[in-house]
């Protein structure tokens, strides 16, 4: 048994694919595949399953192996990072990926962050929540940020999701619009108003069950552009819905330009702002670190 045979399985059985994973290691598909027959007959057990339909695919029994080779991995991974520490200030990659609208978390972190790890590169992407899953899911990024509900049905099969504030789901209108006035607002109060809504899982699915519910509303536009939302309702245009902890922080409704209103007589949606990591992936020191300062800016807010 050897360290490169640990990280031939891992690698296959993540992309359930021999010829992915080589161009991955940069090494031959063949020696992949040979030195994993090697690994099953000195453990005696079959790894992958291996057919052309469906590719290589672990067994029952692999399953278990490679849980304990993902923690061989996060060791080897403490190991390099400690003797890198050792030798060198800390230096590297920081990449995140996120929603749109949660950049004023990100960058307050961010100043915080840069004064104690002034050499390391941080790069911020703002994607659909499906996206960022995915990201993480394929060690694109170090981890995303999130707004996730248990009622949406979304594949977090070796995601870990930690919730870091719960939210709620508001009408968010013009000052200039009567409902601006209320306070709350049944949703019958807005079935004759024209809505803008987000582009995202979360928020498609919220509007897809109230129409539902009740009837269609009148929809002037869909985006993941957030300053077009943002200008669409400032103009009294249209209302939209949003988490929240998504729109406080924008200067619109800082000012009051845009105004939050409770929604009521409406069953409540369950929203919670978190991380997204990967199971199998090992952070780094200062990818913690960054952590650590991101979830004291969330926690102020």
């Amino acid at each position: 048994m050897n360290i490169e045979q640990l990280l031939y399985i891992v690698e296959v059985a993540k992309y359930n694919s021999l010829s992915i994973a080589a161009q991955n290691l940069h090494v031959t598909q063949s020696t992949i595949s040979q030195s994993i027959t090697n690994f099953e007959k000195e453990l005696g057990i079959k790894i992958l399953k291996r057919s052309r339909g469906h590719g290589a695919v672990p067994t029952d029994e692999g399953r278990i192996i490679l849980k304990l080779a993902y923690e061989v991995q996060k060791k080897l991974e403490e190991i390099r990072e400690t003797a890198n520490l050792m030798n060198s200030t800390e230096v590297g990659d920081l990449k995140i990926s996120s929603l749109p609208g949660l950049m004023t978390f990100l960058v307050k972190a961010i100043s915080a962050f840069r004064h104690d790890y002034p050499h390391v590169i941080l790069e911020v992407t703002e994607k659909s929540g499906s996206a960022v899953i995915e990201d993480v899911r394929q060690h694109k990024t170090d981890f995303g940020l999130i707004t996730y509900s248990s009622d949406l049905s979304v594949n977090m099969e070796g995601i870990a999701f930690e919730a870091l504030i719960e939210g709620k789901q508001k009408v968010y209108v013009s000052k200039h619009s009567p409902l601006a006035f209320l306070g709350t607002v049944t949703p019958n109060d807005i079935l004759d108003q024209t809505l803008v809504t987000y582009k995202g899982e979360l928020m498609q699915h919220f509007v897809k069950d109230f129409f539902k519910r009740y009837k269609p509303l009148k929809i002037l536009f869909t985006s993941n552009n957030m300053d077009g939302l943002l200008q669409a309702i400032n103009e009294n245009l249209a209302i939209s819905f949003a988490p929240d902890f998504v729109m406080k922080n924008y200067p619109s409704v800082i000012n009051g330009d845009i105004i939050p209103v409770d929604l009521v007589n409406h069953s409540t949606v369950n929203i919670s702002l978190g991380l997204v990591r990967s199971e199998n992936k090992h952070l780094s020191t200062f990818a913690n670190k960054y952590i650590q300062y991101l979830k004291s800016e969330i926690i102020k807010s």
